[in-house]
């Protein structure tokens, strides 16, 4: 069962630019993170309970990794949304019953607990994030 949305994902070019523009909207600037090992920087900016995600990539993709191409392949527009669940597990199951296909290499480790992806022609072109919390941030 959907439990609340958790944030919205944006990749850009320009991280530093955009990060600072959505904090001169009045965002606060949470978390940065530069994780090398997946060539990525990402900063979450909170806004009451919710939060954008800022996604920039910091090298060209290796196409190895199916869930980081496709989330690369949707820049330039909201790149997903993404819904905190309980049961990571059972939410799985519910969106395959009904129609939804996992993206390969998912469930898998995000940045506040276990997450998974659905691949966007399953879910109405909507690239949808499902998180289990395990650290809590919001």
């Amino acid at each position: 069962m959907l439990k609340k949305l958790h944030h919205v994902g944006i990749i850009g070019e320009d991280f530093e630019r955009a990060v600072e523009r959505f904090k001169r909207f009045g965002l606060a600037c949470e978390e940065l993170i530069d994780n090398k090992e997946a060539g990525v920087k990402i900063a979450f900016l909170r806004t009451g309970d919710f939060m954008l995600e800022l996604i920039s990539h910091t090298r060209p993709d290796s196409g190895e990794d199916p869930v980081t191409s496709l989330i690369r392949s949707r820049k330039g527009t909201i790149n997903h949304i993404c819904f905190e669940v309980d049961d990571l597990e059972a939410a799985i199951q519910d969106f395959e019953r009904n129609g939804a296909k996992l993206v390969k290499g998912c469930p898998r480790t995000g940045a506040y607990g276990r997450t998974a992806f659905f691949y966007p022609d399953t879910t109405e072109d909507v690239l949808i994030q499902l998180y289990e919390v395990l650290k809590e941030k919001i």
